[in-house]
């Protein structure tokens, strides 16, 4: 049945009237963010004390929190520099949590009020696609009291999607503007050295996710001669193209969701986001999916790959914070960690270039000191450096340390030698 009613067109008194006071604001974001919609509220002039709740993508989005109001809070996962001054004006919430339990959170515990979403123009029955950004679950809004949508017609209507009734829309603006595009520069050569390194440890079947960044665009590069790959991860970028094309990832031997590629969103070109739409094999599936323990579990051969800022030879790692300052947040790392460990063949990476600064600090440290550990040793399988690979999982304490030291810089070895016969003095 088509759905009949037509939702109200958003404006500035609509704004004024329920961005008050004490409610609770979702925002997608990444191509998703609903931008038309956001400078309405701008046009407002808000002074309102809400709470926004920030689901921006790390170097696609960030949020513009005095556009939006002059006492909005912003309650946010990745903790971006641009959100420093707001931590400073007491405006800032920044949650750390697997990015599994903040959307879970999002269903169950911050009461939302208002959400904020950019989606498809509606099909001949009256449904919107969430396309190319359906990270968000239908549970999350079909709590929430004021749905707002941008309706766009650059996000194309994919099927195997979140589709939303335009009647349960309460405000629209409509907008032709461009989505919002990520780009990644060519890995280095170190890059294309540790990607040759995880080539190794991926075999014909397996089932990938991979992170963000130079090194994921590499590590695709190397995988060339494989066959039959599966893709299941949070964020999917145009780096898988041309395996797709080749016929090496087809999703053949996958054990759920048989031939698609599973992601909740997608970042790119516009090239690439037209491309996405003509796709017949992508499944957009909200973080309550991608990120489900139980569902990676069922994934037989899962390869999780991720990179991080710093190990310790415990195999802690950090993946937030550079000497003691926050830059980022954990996000899926873990859930990814733990549901390739748990997933029946499955295996789990972690990459790193072995030093920063020029070659003068080493990444492989004794021990984290002024750093959360963002995923705890027994969490960690793989390590990967340019100088090789470590694999972590069944050592003991001192076996671990030994291999981690084999990876790390020739410089640094001797030196992380000394400092772990220290440590290990008052074991």
């Amino acid at each position: 049945m088509v759905a009949t009613k037509q939702p109200a067109a958003l404006n500035v008194e609509s704004i004024r009237q329920h961005f008050v006071d004490g409610v609770t604001v979702f925002i997608s974001g990444g191509c998703g963010q609903p931008d038309a919609v956001l400078a309405l509220v701008a046009e407002a002039a808000l002074s309102s004390a809400f709470r926004v709740i920030d689901c921006s993508v790390p170097g696609m989005t960030a949020m513009a929190l005095d556009q939006l109001s002059s006492k909005a809070v912003l309650n946010t996962g990745f903790l971006l520099g641009t959100y420093r001054p707001f931590h400073e004006q007491g405006r800032l919430e920044y949650v750390p949590a697997y990015h599994s339990a903040r959307y879970r959170a999002m269903e169950e515990e911050y009461n939302i009020d208002i959400a904020l979403i950019k989606v498809s123009k509606p099909n001949a029955q009256g449904f919107c696609s969430a396309s190319l950004h359906a990270d968000y679950s239908p549970e999350m809004l079909a709590k929430t009291d004021v749905i707002i949508a941008e309706i766009n017609p650059n996000m194309p209507f994919i099927d195997d999607a979140l589709q939303i009734a335009l009647a349960d829309i309460d405000y629209t603006v409509s907008s032709d503007a461009p989505l919002r595009e990520y780009g990644v520069s060519a890995g280095s050569e170190l890059d294309l050295v540790i990607a040759q390194h995880i080539a190794e440890l991926v075999d014909d079947g397996d089932c990938l996710q991979l992170g963000i960044g130079a090194l994921p665009v590499s590590i695709l590069q190397t995988l060339g001669d494989k066959k039959d790959l599966g893709v299941h991860t949070g964020l999917l970028t145009e780096a898988f193209v041309p395996l797709v094309e080749a016929g090496v990832v087809n999703g053949r031997k996958k054990t759920i969701d048989k031939g698609k590629m599973t992601t909740g969103i997608v970042a790119g070109s516009r090239d690439f986001y037209q491309w996405c739409g003509n796709y017949s094999g992508l499944s957009m599936r909200p973080v309550s999916y991608t990120h489900n323990a139980g569902v990676l579990a069922q994934i037989d051969n899962l390869v999780a790959i991720n990179t991080t800022l710093e190990i310790d030879l415990f195999g802690q790692i950090n993946s937030e914070t550079i000497r003691g300052k926050q830059i980022g947040g954990g996000g899926g790392l873990v859930d990814f960690l733990r549901g390739a460990r748990s997933s029946r063949g499955g295996r789990s990476i972690i990459a790193l270039q072995a030093t920063a600064k020029g070659g003068s600090i080493s990444k492989i440290a004794p021990l984290l000191k002024t750093a959360p550990v963002t995923a705890i040793r027994n969490d960690v399988d793989y390590v990967v450096t340019e100088y090789g690979v470590a694999r972590l999982s069944n050592l003991s304490v001192e076996k671990r340390a030994e291999a981690l030291i084999a990876i790390a810089h020739p410089d640094f070895r001797e030196e992380l030698t000394v400092q772990w016969s220290a440590l290990m003095s008052a074991f």
